[in-house]
């Protein structure tokens, strides 16, 4: 709990310092212990969502599990109006009763028809953590400064780039992300209010099929109903801070301070680990089924290093040409073979008539 509350506390030192005074926010994680307490210490007004996938997994190690279950879990959490959520919680609740009193019982929000629709963000998952995560992984066999050094320079890479992209964008033009779901759901379609009956509307910012419909048939722009989060100014924004590079730690000024060693730690036997913990109930990463190549004799089974000479070049091409002669041979000598076969039958035609 201590190393939570000292995060939240440093987090919101930062928003202080860059003239933010808000503790409303809404923040997303698994249910891991210490958080709650530690948020809300620190931000009493946020508001807490839950990982729906660390959720379902939590679900699964309590012993509800099965391909029913799993279907209706996703359907209810991706929810968007009490109707769809209510009657999806009803078959749960006739396939196992036990596990719509669990679900009752999270205090979190998980549902996305829960949401607060000022937020206009409908992540349910932790996902994008998840992707940078993966992000991180060359880097994670590092000693703590090396790490934390390279994910800046990482940043300050993704940064840039997006900063990039948003100088073309104007201020009422919509982001990548809004353009792609706009064109996905305009294949599929009330303006005023900005509501639909479905809740995706308002809880996602951008028109729903249902509602994107209406404003075609109206003979309107669909990028005015889009959210100004989706929009270039909010994008512009959003990437205006720059992480600029700095000089080599050798080339830094020297200060009459001590210097903070890392903590001492025994490293264990075998390689460090790259990859994260799966859970007890997580699905194993599949391996690749690729079949091996040798890069020498460019024959399958084994690889270069346990390549034992194989055939050269010169030997796999008279080989191959003498199985094309042969191939030639034989379909010749067939043709050869069934010519008097026809004959014959030609006669018999001939002594029957």
């Amino acid at each position: 709990m201590d190393t939570w509350s000292y995060f939240f506390r440093s987090l919101k030192a930062l928003f202080v310092q860059h003239g933010c005074q808000r503790d409303d926010w809404t923040f997303i994680s698994d249910r891991m212990r210490g958080v709650e307490s530690a948020l809300y210490d620190v931000f009493p007004k946020a508001v807490r969502r839950v990982c729906a996938q660390h959720l379902y997994t939590n679900c699964r190690q309590a012993g509800y599990s099965g391909t029913a279950f799993h279907d209706l879990f996703w359907v209810v959490a991706d929810a968007y109006n009490p109707y769809v959520f209510n009657k999806a919680m009803e078959k749960i609740g006739k396939l196992i009763p036990e596990a719509v009193g669990y679900l009752d019982k999270v205090p979190e929000q998980w549902s996305r028809h829960k949401f607060d629709v000022g937020v206009t963000c409908d992540h349910n998952t932790t996902n994008f953590v998840e992707s940078f995560n993966a992000c991180t992984k060359p880097f994670r066999d590092l000693p703590v400064l090396s790490l934390l050094e390279e994910i800046r320079s990482w940043c300050m890479t993704k940064i840039g780039a997006r900063f990039d992209k948003a100088v073309d964008i104007g201020p009422d033009q919509l982001t990548p992300y809004a353009t792609k779901e706009l064109e996905e759901r305009s294949v599929d379609s009330r303006l005023a209010a900005r509501v639909c009956g479905c809740g995706k509307w308002q809880g996602c910012g951008i028109p729903c099929k249902h509602a994107i419909r209406i404003i075609y048939h109206q003979r309107l722009n669909p990028t005015d109903f889009v959210s100004p989060y989706f929009k270039g100014a909010a994008y512009k924004l959003t990437y205006s801070e720059h992480i600029h590079p700095m000089p080599d730690s050798t080339q830094w000024p020297t200060f009459e301070l001590p210097r903070i060693l890392p903590p001492l730690m025994r490293r264990a036997a075998g390689r460090p680990a790259k990859q994260r913990r799966r859970g007890a109930h997580e699905k194993k990463r599949g391996k690749r089924n690729t079949t091996v190549k040798c890069g020498k004799c460019k024959q399958i089974g084994h690889n270069s290093r346990t390549c034992k000479g194989g055939s050269t070049a010169k030997q796999r091409k008279e080989s191959a040409a003498a199985a094309a002669g042969s191939a030639g041979a034989s379909t010749s000598g067939a043709r050869k073979r069934k010519a008097p076969t026809s004959n014959a039958s030609s006669s018999k035609k001939s002594k029957a008539a």
